[in-house]
């Protein structure tokens, strides 16, 4: 607002004052033009109103100085995003501006500077020098504003009376010398400082670029010539779950505890550190929450049920150990995929690169639950006791036992409940928590790659068969005749062959044939991509459409599947195209429903005959029969007795299928 010294807007709103300033400058022939102009302006973010920018004098620390220090030692921190290093941080650095490091604020640190007002100024460097010059002691006075103010001295040479100036320090000052004052060093704590600085790591939003990150570096770089951290994860932002930045006045604020009391604080956690990549922007929903309990936490939970379950029910003993090399192959390829992910989890946080352990992590409990329990069930199931079964146990005892310590940083609460449920319950000797036991290390005697790499490969044919029986639209449960697989290399197809029982066992497929790396299952069709073509050859889009419809259409997929460029003879041109250029239409051979990916090549034989569609039946049976016993709250080892009825062709399935029908119904 206007100062009454100026009359003709005295009183009035800045804003409010700008056409009496305008009437003004035209009655005295100053005013050039007057018109409006639409233009972003700063707005106070808690009432909205307009503001206003003028310069005043102020206090700056000459960082300008340091400004090559400040840069080289930013090369060393590790940071997470790592472009922030040297774009908006480093941007920032290089083009180092004096601090301006004063503000007038009624209170505050204040401004340790005394002055004569004569020109002459005092910089205090401790309360004990102060104190020396004041002649009396001052532990008693608030060392803030305003009532450090009262504390005056006559100085012991020239006799004048100084006085404290009237500026604060800027409160980012307070946050950036918080390395020291946590110690109130150099006064006190001189070993606590040295063994706790620099930092080992700090994580704040992106825009502490310019605050708290800044200021913890420029003061370790004047005062120490050191970092003040040496790993630095650097966050966007939160907002709601349309990308707007929270407000209350808008109403689009999240509830912390709306998530805590319906999804749970360890859910939001692992969303927020683990789902999303710093540099993201963080979208959040009690149902965006919710989406990582739906899938990945759910998983894990379900499947260490699974083994409370049967382990109570078989009263298994977990001391009784059967040699990891006498073990079946699926035991240790899980075993050897735990001791990848507790490798790749180490190394990623120990980088600080959260995303890179959830998604290890995550990828580890899929795998557990889709694969490995999933094609164990009935090594649980069965009544015999023995090696098989007891190896089935102590494998997954092992990877949940190792996994949910691996949970423990993000999931503080699932990981403990588990712990003394799992650990706790078995072990006497074990530490009282999760999180006082220690962090898993791989065991490198199960370590094995090539095994690894073998069940990637049984996983990535299973994955291309389930997408070519989508595509048939046949049930997963109606058996196949057969499936044709082309492997991209020698290693892939020797996998498939030692493997093919699980491929067969998977598929619901009786054979299965390895094919020649040229054979002819699918069909393609090579069209432009017209707007990106038509932009750049124009009259010669017809010519380019023929030349693709005639090119080997299979080399052009392969080369798009790579992403790289392919040429193309076209009205005497040899032409270049990128895989953007081009769109392409698969077709299976008749008979045949076909997946490509990565150089492999699936296609499943889709004709059935009688005894296939009858087994078929047989099985959707078996789902039947599963689905009355779960509404009838059975528990999974009760027995029952079974009785069929229904068309001529159901029974015939189901006398043709009995044993099958029995043991997978546990019917007497």
């Amino acid at each position: 607002y206007f100062l009454p010294e100026v009359p003709p807007v005295a009183g009035k709103f800045f804003k409010d004052a700008d056409p009496v300033i305008i009437d003004l400058l035209n009655e005295r022939g100053l005013l050039f033009r007057s018109e409006t102009y639409r233009h972003n302006y700063p707005h106070g973010w808690r009432t909205g109103d307009p503001l206003i920018y003028y310069a005043k004098e102020a206090w700056y620390i000459r960082t300008t100085e340091y400004r090559d220090r400040l840069v080289a030692l930013n090369k060393t921190i590790n940071w997470v995003p790592e472009n922030i290093r040297d774009g908006r941080f480093g941007n920032w650095l290089e083009h180092n501006i004096d601090w301006a490091l004063s503000r007038e604020r009624f209170w505050g640190t204040p401004l340790p500077v005394w002055t004569d007002g004569e020109g002459d100024y005092i910089c205090i460097g401790s309360l004990e020098e102060l104190e020396t010059l004041a002649g009396r002691s001052v532990r008693d006075v608030d060392l803030h504003r305003p009532a450090v103010d009262e504390i005056t001295f006559v100085h012991p040479e020239n006799g004048r009376e100084y006085r404290r100036v009237p500026e604060v320090i800027d409160c980012w000052f307070d946050s950036g010398a918080m390395s020291y004052a946590q110690w109130h060093y150099p006064f006190e704590n001189r070993d606590k400082f040295e063994q706790h600085f620099p930092a080992d790591y700090i994580c704040e939003a992106i825009d502490q670029t310019r605050g708290w990150f800044y200021t913890l570096h420029a003061i370790a770089t004047l005062v120490s010539d050191s970092v003040a951290y040496r790993n630095c994860v650097c966050l966007a932002h939160i907002v709601d779950k349309d990308g707007k930045k929270m407000s209350k006045s808008i109403g689009n604020i999240v509830d912390p505890y709306d998530v805590f009391d319906t999804v749970g604080a360890d859910a939001l956690r692992w969303y927020l550190a683990a789902r999303i990549a710093p540099e993201v922007q963080k979208r959040i929903s009690v149902g965006l929450v919710a989406e990582v309990a739906s899938t990945f936490l759910n998983t894990f939970w379900n499947t260490y049920k699974f083994f409370v379950m049967y382990a109570r029910l078989d009263e298994v003993d977990l001391s009784r150990d059967v040699p990891v090399s006498e073990r079946p192959e699926i035991d240790r390829w899980a075993l050897a995929l735990l001791q990848d992910t507790v490798r790749v989890t180490t190394e990623a946080l120990d980088a600080y690169d959260v995303k890179t352990y959830g998604e290890a992590v995550e990828h580890f409990v899929d795998q557990l639950s889709n694969w490995y329990v999933r094609r164990n069930r009935t090594r649980f199931w069965k009544a015999a006791a023995g090696a098989d079964k007891q190896s089935a146990y102590l494998t997954l005892y092992e990877c949940l036992n190792t996994v949910h310590r691996l949970l423990a940083p993000l999931m503080p609460f699932i990981a403990e409940e588990v712990y003394q449920n799992l650990v706790r319950n078995v072990e006497s000797d074990a530490p009282p928590s999760v999180h006082m036991s220690e962090w898993p290390e791989p065991d490198e005697a199960k370590v094995d790659e090539a095994l690894i790499r073998e069940i990637d490969v049984v996983q990535k044919v299973v994955y291309l068969g389930r997408a070519a029986r989508n595509e048939s639209r046949l049930r997963v449960r109606q058996p196949l005749p057969r499936i044709l697989v082309r492997a991209p290399d020698a290693t892939a197809a020797e996998a498939i062959e030692s493997h093919r029982d699980q491929i067969l066992d998977e598929l619901n497929v009786k054979t299965l044939e390895l094919i020649a790396r040229d054979a002819a299952l699918v069909t393609y069709r090579i069209k432009p991509n017209l707007p990106r073509i038509g932009r750049r050859y124009g009259k010669l889009v017809p010519v380019i459409r023929d030349a693709l419809a005639q090119a080997d259409g299979a080399a052009i997929a392969a080369a798009v599947t790579a992403g790289e460029a392919f040429r193309v003879a076209a009205d005497g041109q040899n032409l270049e195209f990128e895989p953007e250029d081009v769109i392409i239409e698969t077709g299976s051979a008749e008979g045949y429903a076909c997946a490509e990916e990565e150089g492999f090549l699936v296609g499943l034989d889709t004709r059935l005959d009688d005894a296939l569609i009858q087994e078929g039946l047989a099985r959707e049976l078996v789902r039947t029969v599963q689905e009355a016993r779960k509404q009838a709250g059975l528990q999974v080892s009760d027995r029952i007795t079974l009785r069929v009825t229904g068309s001529a062709a159901v029974e015939r399935a189901a006398e043709a299928h009995r044993e099958l029908l029995m043991n997978e119904t546990l019917a007497s």
